[in-house]
């Protein structure tokens, strides 16, 4: 019995934590434009618009976007949950990128999120198809961007990216890319 209620207590105490910070900001994010370069073993260098690479041939083209809401745990640090698509054609090929994942941006100054520099550790699961064929890869990379303020409800969002694409279904990938968006806030 002393264990539920400890269990309880604090489940409680948590929630009340992040019931707390959800109230000083809660952002919608979404990436209008992403350019990544991405290299990969045994195949030249892929250059593609798309938030996170991963792809098994040549591809080029503009498109690639992203939608992330940011849940902050306090006033320098939020989870980030994202999903992101670009279709992207070359070589008489076209490419379909289905990205989920999260990434932890931790705010150098501690405004909840409405300006300034960050840096965000971050996990994606890709899933790729094309040419009647699809695949899927893992990766891990990281973030440092920052937000310059519209406005008290809204942020440019400036990001350059490094992500690291484990060998799967394909092979392993690196990717340098850049991201560009706006960050609106709910409260």
């Amino acid at each position: 019995m002393a264990r539920k209620l400890v269990a309880v207590l604090v489940a409680l105490a948590c929630g009340t934590s992040v019931g707390a910070a959800q109230e000083k900001a809660t952002e919608l994010t979404v990436g209008v434009f992403g350019l990544s370069y991405t290299t990969c073993s045994g195949c030249d260098g892929l250059f593609m618009a798309s938030t996170s690479a991963a792809g098994n041939g040549v591809f080029s083209g503009f498109g690639g976007g992203s939608v992330g809401v940011g849940f902050y745990v306090s006033p320098g640090m939020s989870i980030e949950p994202t999903i992101a698509f670009s279709t992207l054609s070359g070589g008489g090929s076209t490419l379909t990128i289905f990205g989920i994942g999260a990434a932890v941006p931790v705010y150098f100054a501690k405004g909840w999120g409405r300006k300034g520099t960050y840096f965000a550790p971050r996990f994606t699961y890709n899933s790729v198809s094309g040419g009647g064929t699809s695949a899927s890869q893992v990766v891990l990379g990281a973030s440092i961007g920052t937000k310059v303020p519209v406005n008290d409800m809204a942020a440019f969002r400036v990001q350059a990216n490094f992500d690291y694409g484990f060998e799967g279904d394909f092979a392993a990938t690196t990717a340098f890319g850049a991201l560009l968006g706006i960050s609106v806030f709910f409260k």
